[in-house]
């Protein structure tokens, strides 16, 4: 999905919560009667504050995907993509996406008609499912490599999600991967690294004795 189609599924998410009609070219009775304002309640405020944190990255590129030709990546941009930018399945460990999986489902089941988001039948839903924990971010087993900013890398990056494996990315993909975990860290009010506890993270990954587990 497009930048433009994301901002036009979610302007329509919010004139849907609002209650609000998007508006036409104005004729004389439209200039002479302003529509009256229709302020959020404290529910739907939380509502789509929740969405502005949580949503995806939208710069996330779908072709990226493992096996993007696959049935799994499929369906992971058919419905997934329908109301916001594609997750990478690196966003959440195989243990964090059931969770996420149903609050999805519970949404989207939830919405109204007029919306015309398509619904996953059962049987896409598990095949997604198994996609999303099959290519998962991977997680460190057992104790972490020893190294100058291992307790730095441990402390700020369980703060969100599971600890990830030191050698799921090389030491330079590490650091688009770490500026991306900041934005992340913004958006959910998370306080970001200085730059001193960044360098000693970065330093740790890049550092490391050997790039295999």
């Amino acid at each position: 999905m497009t930048h433009t189609r994301i901002i036009a599924a979610l302007a329509t998410c919010i004139l849907a919560i609002t209650g609000c009609q998007p508006q036409g070219d104005a004729g004389p009775s439209d200039t002479a009667a302003p529509p009256p304002e229709s302020p959020l309640s404290p529910s739907d405020a939380l509502l789509l504050a929740s969405a502005r944190i949580a949503l995806p990255p939208v710069d996330f590129d779908a072709a990226s995907l493992p096996e993007p030709s696959s049935t799994g990546a499929t369906l992971l941009v058919r419905y997934c993509g329908q109301c916001h930018a594609v997750p990478g399945p690196t966003m959440h460990s195989a243990t964090d996406w059931p969770r996420i999986l149903r609050r999805m489902w519970l949404r989207m089941d939830h919405l109204p008609d007029s919306l015309q988001v398509a619904l996953p039948e059962v049987g896409d839903r598990n095949m997604l499912s198994r996609y999303l924990m099959e290519n998962a971010l991977q997680v460190g087993a057992g104790q972490l490599p020893a190294g100058s900013g291992r307790e730095t890398f441990a402390t700020l990056c369980s703060q969100c999600h599971t600890l990830p494996d030191p050698f799921l990315h090389s030491g330079k993909d590490w650091v688009g991967v770490f500026q991306r975990m900041e934005l992340n860290m913004e958006r959910m009010g998370v306080r970001r690294p200085d730059r001193a506890e960044t360098e000693a993270v970065l330093s740790y990954l890049q550092d490391l004795p050997s790039r295999t587990p």
